[in-house]
């Protein structure tokens, strides 16, 4: 599996940044990092409810997967539901931003999702694309673990497990 790059993000946004485009204002900026750690805080309080209230009315959830792109949820009700049977199927699971990169349009993480496993704790890293419309999260590209797990086994290929 292709592994995605930090490195490689940065270029995108660096890229997006210089082509003509204005950068939006500090406030911006800091409101959309905002929302992203109010999204991933309300992830690890396993509240699809205030996940929702953070996103646009019509939200995309999408995992990238090498060539492959996999819709896993569009709209709030939708993303509602599938987190709530998410949760329930993984009640220890929880991530931990390591980076964040801002572009025009974008916020980028690095994350850390962690849950208990039946061997023991696991964990794996992805990368998080959000992009906004106006305050709200619009659209999440989720590109899944690079690496390995805590255990050693190849990890998940889309959100968290």
């Amino acid at each position: 599996m292709p592994r995605v790059s930090m490195l490689a993000i940065m270029l995108v946004l660096t890229a997006c940044a210089s082509s003509g485009r204005v950068q939006p204002p500090a406030d911006a900026v800091d409101t959309r990092i905002d929302a992203v750690r109010a999204f991933v805080a309300a992830f690890n309080a396993h509240d699809a409810t205030r996940m929702a209230a953070l996103v646009s009315p019509h939200i995309e959830w999408l995992s990238v997967d090498g060539r492959s792109i996999t819709t896993e949820s569009i709209g709030r009700a939708e993303l509602m539901s599938e987190m709530g049977e998410y949760f329930r199927g993984c009640p220890s699971c929880r991530s931990r931003i390591e980076q964040v990169m801002v572009g025009p349009e974008r916020v980028v993480t690095l994350e850390l999702a962690y849950w208990q496993g039946p061997q023991g704790p696991r964990g794996q890293q992805s990368v998080a694309v959000y992009e906004f419309d106006g305050e709200r999260i619009r659209r999440v590209h989720y590109f899944p673990a690079e690496g390995r797990s805590a255990s050693g086994s190849t990890s998940c290929t889309t959100r968290p497990c």
